[in-house]
């Protein structure tokens, strides 16, 4: 997952201008209700030309207490031969990208559309991530989640077997024991080891190989595994809140194979695939360090060859696993000047044995994992290693960044879950005057604002996940949101969790140690796939179109409901749907508009007065930065600064999304509630709003901020991912 920070996407398209029910307006009332990879040692840098065949089924490995545990299949995560290949056997893999990439009769797939590509999306490098301190018995089995309540819009589908909305996520944090315990390789412990030695957490990867967790980011006709995004977002977050460095030793190749499937060709598609699936990494290599995050200054240039093909010069800056890669995906310059300069080439083993690997550099998190540079002095490339058009690399990249700003909150998500779960227990097994540290107000308080953090950070991601499946072509400003949401909140909510352990929180042991290495890891993320600049650029240049009044009802947001049914089915992803132009368009923005009097009035039905009054708030603070916005981009030396209406805008969107997401559970509840039950949602809304407005959000009514500590310590106390849904956890209970 980690490749390289991009930067704001222009909204050069002004087409489709219209929105159905601009934030700026007021909203017609609503009676609709909504339904509801091997070890680095093992891989070649220059790779053999052969690809080994990827066994088929769960080989023995050792158990989360360092016993020998017998081969056994996940029943919920088939394997990518059983799913793609239809037999047992996998079948025998393309001897090298030369052979896969021909392109022998296949008609390319998936060239960009015809959407200008950002011109001003700039990118800033860092493409790699390393495992810490204690954990649980392992390998007990989920005991079964309750089953799934039924939705407004009708039943919700309760997976097979165990009636929980997320099995492979219990399935995978079952198979991986409790990471309380010291002794299991896949726990804190373990993990806080290897990161004070910067070693690559080689086991844990392998195990969660064999789990084809891998190929969760690739689609089921490749041989991958992927149905939901949901569901690949929470398998990823029950790993990686054991050690955050497990996601770019596994999942790396998602950048690389997202843009791939956004504008190259069968045959490269299926190079990719096999690639991942038989346990390899395909790097990504776009940043250069002397231009920083503005990659239309990047110099490496891609130059036809006299023989036939092309030949590149230059290097690339802080490639994830560059120097254990064994391909790569390059974006190298063509042209002399603009967004349509650069084309992406797709290097195999055999090209990338040409080129030179420099040192990793050193890192503060995810340490194990090499960022290294790439550097190309006329290496030859075939001419069928071009990915999509000449010229169009940049659009194709910049596109499949969209997947991995969206994927990249797992790790958010997973390091604040652990953090807060880490405090939560701290703090419980303490007593200062007599009195359990835990049942302090200023205890609870911090305890509250972190769990609230955290929830908001989780509807939004959960619900732009299932976003991306639905409406590829609408979810550019979305991933920009959730990228800069879920960064911030959770380095928030981390440093409220490391500040509730005293004086342990900078010990180099016990709880702190394994926050300390939670927060490093977290820091990484708010910088790779997307900067923080460009993330606010982005969102900045599409704010002001949701002011305009409508104009074309084609535009109008289509049910919102599907948006935050989590867990159940999704149409394929379409990687081609995929789009840059930035038009006034997001399903979350418009079906807030459309819907919010209706939330408020359903709150008010359901005896929450108080979260209803927060939506309401809600609502007029969008319309209001909307508006600034608009004015803004009118006279810039008027008004605040956009990049700051920006990250309000953002915050505001995040509690969009959380009122949608009751709206579609209020039968049910979510977060362990009641049916109806709001309390996590005022709780939200509350904290939200007060970030959004620069207030301290220390100064929100302790009656607000009351639920978000009461769920989070039922969440824990389960034990349950601090998830909207229920998600069973191996962890052994805490102290009472």
């Amino acid at each position: 997952m980690t490749t390289p920070p991009t930067a704001a996407e222009r909204p050069d398209d002004k087409s489709g201008q219209a929105a159905a029910h601009p934030v700026g307006l007021t909203p017609r009332a609503s009676a609709e209700r909504p339904d509801a990879t091997p070890a680095a040692a093992a891989e070649q840098p220059g790779g053999a030309s052969a690809i080994p065949e990827r066994p088929a089924g769960l080989p023995a490995a050792e158990g989360p207490d360092g016993a020998s545990v017998p081969a056994k299949r996940l029943d919920a995560v088939p394997t990518a031969a059983e799913r793609s290949h239809g037999a047992s056997a996998t079948t025998e893999r393309p001897a090298g990208p030369s052979a896969a990439l021909r392109p022998g009769g296949w008609s390319a797939a998936g060239e960009r559309r015809d959407a200008s590509p950002a011109a001003a999306e700039q990118a800033q490098s860092t493409s790699g991530a390393g495992e810490p301190a204690a954990g649980p018995s392992g390998g007990e089995g989920p005991d079964g989640a309750s089953a799934v309540g039924e939705r407004p819009g009708g039943p919700a589908v309760a997976a097979e077997g165990t009636g929980a909305a997320f099995p492979g996520a219990e399935s995978l944090d079952a198979l991986l024991g409790d990471p309380w315990r010291g002794g299991n390789p896949y726990g804190f412990a373990a993990a806080v080891a290897r990161d004070g030695r910067a070693e690559f957490p080689h086991a844990f990867a392998e195990r969660l190989e064999s789990a084809d967790l891998p190929l969760a980011h690739v689609p089921a006709g490749l041989g991958g595994t992927l149905t939901g995004l949901d569901d690949t977002l929470q398998r990823v977050r029950v790993a990686t809140r054991r050690d955050a460095a497990v996601m770019p030793a596994t999942l790396l190749s998602c950048a690389a194979v997202a843009t791939v499937l956004a504008a190259g060709t069968p045959g490269q598609a299926r190079a990719v695939a096999d690639w991942v699936h038989a346990g390899r990494t395909v790097a990504f290599a776009l940043s250069e360090e002397h231009a920083g995050s503005d990659v239309l200054a990047n110099t490496c240039r891609l130059e036809e060859a006299p023989g036939g093909g092309f030949t590149l010069t230059g290097s690339k800056w802080l490639v994830g696993r560059g120097a254990t890669a064994h391909a790569a995906l390059v974006v190298a310059r063509t042209a002399p000047r603009g967004p349509a300069a650069f084309t992406a080439v797709l290097l195999g083993p055999r090209e990338l044995a040409r080129v030179r690997r420099a040192a990793a550099h050193p890192v503060t998190g995810m340490r194990g994992i090499d960022f290294a540079d790439l550097v190309f002095d006329g290496t030859p490339v075939p001419a069928d290693a071009v990915v999509g058009a000449v010229g169009g690399g940049l659009a194709a990249a910049m596109r499949a960044q969209q997947l991995v700003r969206l994927l990249s909150t797992a790790a958010c998500l997973a390091t604040a879950d652990t953090a807060l779960r880490t405090a939560l227990r701290f703090t419980r097994s303490r007593k200062a005057a007599g009195a359990a540290v835990a049942g302090t107000a200023h205890t609870e308080r911090d305890i509250a604002l972190a769990g609230a953090e955290l929830m908001a950070a989780d509807v939004l991601s959960l619900t732009a996940a299932r976003y991306a499946q639905l409406s590829p072509g609408t979810f550019g400003l979305c991933s920009h949101v959730v990228k800069r949401v879920a960064t911030r909140l959770t380095a928030s909510s981390i440093v409220r969790s490391r500040g509730l352990l005293g004086a342990r929180g900078f010990l180099a042991d016990g709880p702190g140690s394994v926050v300390d290495k939670a927060q490093r890891d977290n820091a990484v993320v708010e910088s790779i796939d997307t900067s923080p600049l460009g993330v606010l650029r982005a969102v900045a240049a599409q704010l002001p179109a949701y002011a305009e009044p409508p104009q074309d009802a084609r535009t109008a947001p289509r049910d919102v409901r599907a948006l935050c049914a989590y867990g159940e089915p999704l149409p394929a992803l379409d990687h081609t749907a995929l789009d840059l132009a930035a038009r006034p368009r997001d399903r979350v923005l418009l079906g807030f508009a459309e819907h919010a009097a209706t939330v408020a009035a359903r709150l008010e039905e359901c005896g929450a007065p108080r979260a209803a009054e927060l939506v309401r708030e809600v609502r007029a603070a969008l319309a209001a930065t909307v508006a600034a916005a608009a004015d803004a981009r009118r006279d810039r030396a008027a008004g605040p600064e956009p990049l700051d209406l920006a990250d309000s805008g953002c915050l505001l969107y995040a509690a969009a999304a959380a009122a949608l997401a009751w709206w579609a559970h209020s039968g049910r509840g979510l977060y362990g509630e009641r049916a109806d039950g709001a309390g996590w949602l005022t709780a939200v809304l509350a904290v939200l709003l007060a970030h959004a407005d620069g207030r301290d959000p220390r100064r929100v009514p302790a009656g607000d901020l009351a639920p978000a500590a009461e769920a989070v310590t039922r969440l824990d106390a389960d034990p349950q991912l601090f998830t909207a849904l229920p998600v069973r956890l191996s962890d052994a209970p805490g102290p009472a």
